[in-house]
């Protein structure tokens, strides 16, 4: 499980939502705030509830035996005893939270949510699945229309909103109302839980109501498009594009909400180990191993090949001049993450005469195009020249790679020129590594 994440205070005068990470399992809390007209019945108040408590659950669910139901009830039990002696427990007005937690399983991925943080599940062909608690939308109807009665900010609105959480305080945790993480561990039995198998899941965010209103409040984004910005730009950038939607319409005309700016926080999570990038070299050795030049869990598709008058670029790599005919072999390795790698092979055009398969567009069957010029001319690589270089993508890059336009994270380059026994080249090869993507390197060492 690989995970980034970013949490950012709103308006209010400390960041009252928290996130817990474990090697298999991510924790989101969502404090509920309390306006300051209003009683509180602990004296340490939300951000060291949502601390504490988000601390005990990622303790918790580390055991596989425990289900995140029973987690959630055990840690709201242990937090009691952490402030039982010095609080007033048995009132309306106590520390409460939202709760979305996931938990890989062996070969599972288990879920829990309780109250309106959200949790998308990108799994592939069946689509994007979204869960989230909406019963506290149900109740206090005519209370929240009017909270949700701008320009927010004011008094006015200040007064509305605290008349809002008083009713729903009344309605916290009891049949009919709504439920929350607070001091009931009852309330566990009412989360939303269910389990999906591990190798369905591409992808998963984690997110905090103010994290998520670019999609479920002001209708900017959809699911796939939010996910798209948290897998290429990160989860920072999400809550920052969040924060300019909000600062044009800083008063809640357009998109009606309690506060012109929620604490927010995002959860990214890539389930498994994505595959390495592999160089050309690295590709030509695994085809003379096992005839494909696939990584593990790794396909291609697109697979064209042309002949097309060399670049200067390609021209200097393989001794011949600018403008003369080449081949162009390209194709895209992806993984269940999405693409590895843009590939890219020019070969000088007079293999194309004893190895015709070279300029079809079908991949080739029964290893690299290295081994078929070996197989076809005796000729052998003996030797590679590689380079590697990152760059900030162009609109070529962005293209090929199926990026959101404007990323700017940057991509790996690694290139490979090889040559035969006489020096003489036999291919060119670049790789484009899409963001996030790391190359591996083994090799023995001598003594």
């Amino acid at each position: 499980m690989q995970v980034s994440m970013a949490s950012t205070q709103g308006v209010g005068a400390t960041n009252e939502d928290t996130v817990h990470v474990s090697p298999t399992a991510v924790v989101v809390l969502d404090g509920l705030s309390a306006p300051k007209d209003l009683p509180m019945g602990c004296i340490h108040g939300t951000p060291w509830f949502v601390r504490q408590l988000g601390t005990c659950l990622i303790n918790l669910v580390g055991d596989n035996d425990v289900t995140l139901r029973e987690a959630l009830r055990t840690a709201i039990a242990e937090v009691n005893d952490l402030h039982r002696e010095s609080c007033a427990l048995d009132q309306e007005a106590v520390p409460a939270s939202t709760v979305v937690m996931v938990r890989e399983r062996d070969d599972a991925l288990d879920y829990l949510v309780l109250s309106d943080n959200v949790l998308v599940l990108d799994l592939g062909s069946e689509g994007i699945r979204t869960i989230t608690d909406k019963r506290v939308e149900e109740v206090a109807g005519e209370e929240m229309l009017a909270a949700l009665q701008g320009p927010t900010g004011t008094p006015e609105h200040a007064a509305r909103v605290s008349a809002l959480v008083t009713v729903q305080r009344r309605l916290r945790n009891r049949p009919g109302g709504y439920w929350v993480a607070a001091t009931d561990p009852a309330a566990a039995d009412e989360a939303i839980t269910g389990t999906v198998a591990l190798a369905q899941v591409q992808q998963a965010a984690l997110l905090t109501d103010g994290a998520s209103r670019l999609v479920d409040s002001f209708g900017a984004l959809s699911w796939a498009q939010l996910l798209d910005v948290l897998r290429t730009e990160g989860p920072a950038a999400l809550i920052a594009h969040t924060r300019e939607a909000e600062l044009d319409d800083p008063i809640g005309e357009r998109w009606p909400r309690f506060k012109r700016s929620d604490d927010a926080t995002a959860a990214y999570v890539r389930i498994g180990q994505p595959v390495p990038l592999s160089s050309g070299a690295q590709r030509m050795e695994r085809g003379r191993r096992t005839r494909s030049s696939w990584g593990t869990g790794e396909r291609s598709d697109g697979h064209n090949a042309v002949l097309t008058p060399a670049s200067q670029e390609v021209a200097a790599a393989l001794g011949v001049e600018a403008g003369e005919e080449v081949i162009r072999r390209t194709r895209v390795y992806r993984d269940r993450y999405g693409i590895v790698a843009h590939s890219t092979s020019w070969i000088p055009s007079e293999f194309a005469q004893v190895a015709p398969e070279l300029v079809s567009s079908e991949r080739l069957a029964d290893g690299t195009s290295l081994d078929l010029i070996a197989r076809k001319t005796g000729r052998h690589a003996v030797q590679r020249v590689d380079e590697t270089a990152a760059r900030i993508p162009t609109a070529e890059d962005t293209e090929l790679l199926e990026l959101v336009p404007g990323t700017t994270e940057a991509i790996l380059v690694l290139s490979s020129r090889f040559l035969d026994s006489e020096g003489r080249p036999l291919e060119f090869g670049v790789d484009l590594g899409a963001p996030g993507r790391t190359r591996v390197e083994v090799a023995e060492v001598t003594w």
